[in-house]
């Protein structure tokens, strides 16, 4: 392997961000063994969440130094009063300016149905937000047909235009490079001009892998992932990303135009997994295919 897919590895793990949940990190009540100072820590907000559980993690993530993305999940939004309230109380007491806005479960609990409708309340420019990410389906989402993805990316795209934050997509969890290359094509039909995050798992079981693409519905990363699973004996094996993150950094070195820039980690196999073994990576110890990358 040449120095240059070597540094391009390097560059996409030094820059990676980990996704938490308010719960996991009660558990653990503080990041600073487990996560590098300075990283970027994206904060869950699931559809049953406490909102006051995801305000107090963002502000003592941030207190311990991180830069931390909470979730805006809108279908989750009971109205715009609610919206502003979270959004001021991440600016002005969570000292956030990083955000993700997401769509949310499919159920709809208020007024708001989408993401672009929180975008177009400017409340995230009021509120002096620097970066927005917002999702990205490279297989699809289940619960929302194809035409109108794209044109959430169409809209997207329009919006970022004439915002005053950097705008970024953050993808939904893939297992195949071959996932984002194909999205990445369909993109460019689209005028796509915005920065791509990818999200990928960190070292989790097989068995744990399934679960996660089964309940998101997956269909490409299910049937991916079913073809290992042939040989039952794997199922309980912790598998890493090592050959997804050789294949991303090999694909963004033969291709400058790509709009792959980071990658980040979804801790499926639990956060003091992925944590321990972004540890263990460096230049010595490199590995693909069970063989050292140099």
């Amino acid at each position: 392997m040449t120095n240059n897919i070597i540094e391009n590895i390097l560059n996409l793990l030094s820059s990676c961000s980990i996704e938490t949940t308010p719960n996991i990190y009660a558990k653990y009540g503080t990041f600073s063994d487990l996560v590098p100072k300075g990283k970027n820590v994206y904060v869950t907000y699931l559809p049953d969440e406490d909102i006051n559980k995801v305000t107090e993690t963002a502000k003592k993530l941030t207190i311990e130094g991180y830069k931390v993305i909470p979730h805006l999940p809108a279908r989750t939004i009971a109205n715009n009063k609610q919206l502003e309230r979270y959004i001021k109380t991440l600016s002005e007491d969570c000292g956030c300016s990083k955000i993700l806005v997401i769509g949310g479960g499919g159920r709809q609990n208020g007024s708001i149905s989408s993401s672009i409708e929180i975008l177009e309340t400017d409340l995230l420019s009021k509120y002096n937000f620097q970066e927005v990410g917002l999702a990205g389906h490279p297989e699809g989402n289940p619960d929302v047909k194809q035409i109108d993805l794209d044109r959430a990316i169409i809209q997207k795209n329009n919006f970022s235009k004439k915002a005053d934050y950097k705008m970024y997509l953050a993808t939904q969890f893939f297992f195949e490079a071959k996932s984002l290359k194909d999205w990445e094509v369909h993109l460019k039909s689209l005028n796509n001009n915005l920065e791509i995050h990818a999200g990928i798992p960190g070292p989790a079981t097989l068995k744990t892998l399934l679960s996660y693409a089964h309940s998101c519905g997956i269909g490409n990363s299910i049937r991916f992932l079913s073809k290992q699973a042939l040989n039952i004996t794997k199922l309980a094996t912790t598998r890493s990303p090592d050959k997804l993150i050789y294949d991303l950094a090999s694909y963004q070195l033969e291709n400058p135009e790509t709009k792959l820039k980071k990658i980040h980690f979804y801790a499926f196999g639990g956060i003091k997994k992925t944590s321990d073994w972004l540890k263990t990576i460096n230049r010595p110890n490199l590995s693909y295919n069970n063989q050292k990358f140099e």
